[in-house]
């Protein structure tokens, strides 16, 4: 079983809960990561196996990265994979987007699914 001790309860209003609840019910497991103790980013990572990992993170309005923000302060979720074929994004969901914390968490979870689901042969 993953345990999320950097994740604040879904009660703190806060976006780590409701992005890993969204993936969790669309079957993707993730994990939090830190990948370079010297930066302050937090991201939440999505795995499969034999697929490349997807980096989310959830952007606030002050500048700050960190996929567990406070949910007041959110101005969007991006997801990204770097593979074979360069670094893109799975799900950018900033700029325009008017959506609140729980329809970006969604549209997140729903793009990370879709670039894990088996592809045709």
């Amino acid at each position: 079983m993953i345990t999320f001790k950097k994740t604040a309860p879904g009660d703190d209003l806060r976006m780590g809960a409701l992005l890993v609840d969204a993936l969790a019910r669309r079957g993707v497991a993730a994990r939090v990561d830190q990948p370079w103790r010297s930066l302050s980013a937090v991201y939440l990572v999505a795995e499969a196996p034999d697929r490349p990992r997807v980096w989310i993170t959830a952007h606030d309005s002050d500048g700050g990265t960190h996929y567990d923000i406070h949910r007041g302060a959110l101005v969007g979720v991006t997801a990204v994979v770097s593979d074979e074929q360069g670094t893109r994004f799975v799900f950018f969901g900033l700029g325009d987007s008017t959506d609140g914390p729980v329809e970006q968490a969604e549209a997140c979870a729903e793009a990370v699914a879709a670039f894990f689901a088996p592809r045709p042969s």
